[in-house]
């Protein structure tokens, strides 16, 4: 049952985050799609796809967003030891982030994987292409999804640490691949 609850509460996340986006992208695809009598068919067409193309750049933005939100939880958890010993007043601001971060993780990673999917499908649908940058985005999302079953092992034994090896093993060459689709794009 709590597989489930987890589930739902991902996809309801991923729902509002999606709506949120969606609003935020309004006035762009909105002006895309103004009616102008100056306008030939063709350039209106144009206009159209060209808000598609921007709704779908704005998803990979948050897929950007998202990885770095999953992904913050590291660095802090190996530097919160040191910082509270140099910095004592920060001490409980410190482990309220690391209990938020820790909780949020795999939700935040899920979100980050939902939206990596949705913009590659719709950036595909648009381009009808699949070229170098486009097999670096794929890439990316299927060892993002690999480290993320790992990920589910990791916390349900957290004491393993050969599943943080793997679950980071998979997930640093992911980011420095999506890096690299990001480049290019």
């Amino acid at each position: 049952m709590k597989k489930w609850k987890s589930f739902i509460f991902t996809t309801l996340i991923s729902i509002t985050i999606f709506i949120g986006l969606s609003f935020i992208a309004q006035p762009i695809i909105a002006d895309k799609y103004r009616y102008d009598e100056h306008l030939t068919e063709h350039v209106y067409e144009h206009k159209k796809e060209d808000a598609i193309e921007e709704g779908g750049e704005l998803l990979g933005w948050g897929a950007v967003i998202a990885v770095a939100g999953a992904g913050i939880i590291l660095p802090l958890r190996r530097s919160s030891r040191s910082l509270m010993t140099k910095f004592p007043n920060t001490k409980k601001l410190l482990q309220s982030a690391l209990k938020l971060f820790g909780k949020t993780h795999i939700f935040i990673g899920a979100l980050a994987i939902t939206l990596s999917v949705v913009h590659g499908l719709i950036m595909f649908v648009h381009e009808e292409e699949f070229g170098f940058r486009e097999v670096a985005g794929t890439t990316s999302i299927g060892l993002m999804s690999i480290a993320a079953i790992f990920g589910l092992f990791l916390s349900r034994n957290k004491g393993k640490q050969q599943l943080l090896s793997f679950h980071l093993g998979f997930l640093l060459p992911a980011i420095l691949i999506g890096m690299i689709h990001v480049f290019l794009s």
